[in-house]
C-alpha cells in the first residue's frame, strides 16, 4: 500500500533484536544503609521487580507471537481495496485463543509487557479512505479484573475506559470493534488476569468473555493461572476445543539451566554487592526456597535483607535466607514451595489444583526438576537423621566444626628459595659422599 505499511515490521522479527528490546537491567541499589531497614528492603524489592531477562521459553513465545502479528498485518493490508473492505464490511472471523498459563508469580504478565515492548510502536497512517491520519496500534490490551462480561470489554475497546456502560447490543458492538481493529491495524489482542473474573457462577462467565474476544478478528492471547484452566477443562467439549487447543505453558527455570544462573547473577548485581554468598551456593538456596518463581525470589530477598540489617550486617548471608524462609511474612509462600516440591516428587498426587499443571509437561523438564527436588530432600533427611542420632554434647561440638565445603582452602606456603651453592660447598659435599660407606644395590623385586 505505502512505505509506512510495508516497513512496519522491518527489524522486529529477528530474535536477537527482540532480546535487545525486551531485556531490562536496572541500576544497582545504593545508599540503602542510610534508610530504615524496611524502607531499604522495599526499595531493593522494587528494583528487583524491574529485572527482566527472558528465558528461552519466554523469548520463543514472544518471537512466535510477533510472527502471528505479522501474518495478520499482511492480511489486513493485503491491498487498498482489501483494507477498505475490512473497514466498511468487517469479516466475521473466529480465532483459537492462545492460552498462556503457569504458576502464579512465574512471570506471565512480565512476558506480556515484554511482548508489548517488542512489537512495532504506534505509527501514523495517512490514507485516501479518511481525512487526517490514523494511529496504527500493534496490540490491544485488557485486564479481566473487575469486568462484568464480554460486552464491557468491547465497550472499553470501542469507547475507552471512561464510558458509562451503555453502547448498544453485543452484535453491534462486535461490528464496531472489528471495524476499529481493522482500521487501526491491531495485530494482537491480549486479555490478562483472567483468574480475577468473578467465577461464582462457575466458568460460564469466563467462557463468555473469552469467546467474545475470540471473534474480534486479530490473534488473541489470554493469560491465566492453573486454577482457571482446571475449571475450563470441566466445560463441554465445544468450549474446550475453542479455548484450550493452543496452550503455552510458562514453567519456572530449570535449577541447573543457564537462564536461572543469569537471573541470579543479575539479582546479585542489582543488590550492589550486598550478597555475601558464592554464586553457585546462592542460586541453589534461592531455588530451594522459591521453586524458581521470580515473585517469591523478590520477596525472599527483601525479607533476607531485613534479617541481615537486624543482625547488624549490611550483606546477606545464607543464614539470612533460611531465617527469611521461616519468617511469618513468608509462611504462606513457604507452604506453597513445599507443596510444589511434594507435587513434583509424588507426580501429581496433590489435591491443590492451583499448583498442578493441567497439561502434560515435557519429560526433560520433569526429570530435571524431580532430580533436583529429590536430591535436596534426601540431603535434608540425611542431615536430620544425623542430627537426631547425635548426643547433646556431640551436637554442641558439631557447631564448632566446619564442614569440608565450608572450610576455606588454606593458602599454600611458598618455600624459601634454595641458596646457590659455592665451589667450597660442592667440594665438601663431594668428599662427604666419597667417604661414606657404599651400600650394595638392592635386587629388583
Amino acid at each position: 500500500m505505502n512505505k509506512t505499511i510495508e516497513s512496519r515490521f522491518d527489524g522486529y522479527m529477528d530474535i536477537e533484536s527482540i532480546r535487545r528490546r525486551v531485556v531490562v537491567r536496572p541500576e544497582p541499589v545504593s545508599d540503602l544503609e542510610a534508610l530504615h531497614p524496611s524502607i531499604g528492603a522495599q526499595l531493593f524489592a522494587e528494583r528487583l521487580m524491574e529485572i527482566y531477562i527472558p528465558n528461552e521459553l519466554s523469548l520463543n513465545f514472544i518471537h512466535e507471537m510477533i510472527g502471528l502479528a505479522y501474518l495478520h498485518h499482511l492480511k489486513v493490508f493485503s491491498s487498498e481495496a482489501g483494507y477498505a473492505a475490512r473497514i466498511f464490511t468487517p469479516p466475521e472471523v473466529e480465532v483459537s485463543p492462545i492460552c498462556l498459563t503457569g504458576l502464579a508469580g512465574v512471570g506471565k504478565s512480565q512476558t506480556i509487557a515484554a511482548l508489548w515492548r517488542a512489537l512495532p510502536p504506534p505509527i501514523a497512517l495517512t490514507c485516501d479512505l479518511y481525512q487526517g491520519t490514523v494511529e496504527l496500534m500493534s496490540l490491544w490490551y485488557a485486564s479481566a479484573r473487575g469486568k462484568a462480561g464480554g460486552k464491557q470489554l468491547l465497550l472499553d475497546f470501542v469507547h475507552g475506559s471512561g464510558h458509562d456502560g451503555r453502547g448498544g447490543n453485543l452484535k453491534k458492538l462486535l461490528v464496531d470493534c472489528r471495524r476499529l481493529a481493522n482500521r487501526d491495524g491491531v495485530t494482537l489482542v491480549v486479555l490478562d488476569e483472567t483468574q480475577h473474573i468473578n467465577t461464582g457462577e462457575g466458568a460460564s462467565k469466563v467462557t463468555d468473555i473469552l469467546l467474545t474476544m475470540a471473534v474480534i478478528g486479530p490473534p488473541m492471547i489470554f493469560v491465566s493461572n492453573y486454577s482457571l484452566v482446571h475449571k475450563l477443562l470441566r466445560r463441554n467439549s465445544e468450549d474446550k476445543q475453542r479455548l484450550l487447543s493452543e496452550p503455552r505453558i510458562m514453567l519456572p527455570d530449570d535449577p541447573k539451566s543457564q537462564d536461572w544462573a543469569d537471573y541470579v547473577d543479575e539479582c546479585m548485581r542489582v543488590s550492589g554487592g550486598r550478597v555475601k554468598v558464592g554464586n553457585d551456593e546462592f542460586a541453589v538456596e534461592l531455588y530451594r526456597s522459591t521453586f524458581g518463581i521470580k515473585r517469591l525470589v523478590v520477596q525472599l530477598l527483601k525479607l533476607a535483607y531485613i534479617e541481615c540489617r537486624a543482625a547488624g550486617r549490611h550483606r546477606i548471608e545464607v543464614d539470612d535466607l533460611h531465617t527469611a524462609y521461616r519468617s511469618s511474612a513468608y509462611t504462606s509462600n513457604a507452604r506453597d514451595v513445599e507443596d510444589l516440591q511434594l507435587e513434583t516428587i509424588s507426580r501429581g498426587s496433590s489435591k491443590r489444583l492451583d499448583l498442578r499443571c493441567p497439561f502434560d509437561l515435557p519429560v526433560e523438564y520433569k526429570s530435571n526438576v524431580v532430580n533436583f527436588t529429590r536430591a535436596d530432600r534426601d540431603q535434608r533427611v540425611q542431615a536430620r537423621v544425623f542430627n537426631s542420632s547425635a548426643t547433646e554434647a556431640e551436637r554442641s561440638a558439631l557447631k564448632h566444626i566446619a564442614l569440608p565445603e565450608e572450610k576455606s582452602p588454606a593458602k599454600p606456603t611458598r618455600r624459601a628459595p634454595v641458596q646457590k651453592a659455592t665451589d667450597e660447598d660442592l667440594m665438601r659435599s663431594f668428599r662427604k659422599y666419597m667417604e661414606s660407606p657404599s651400600s650394595s644395590p638392592k635386587k629388583p623385586k
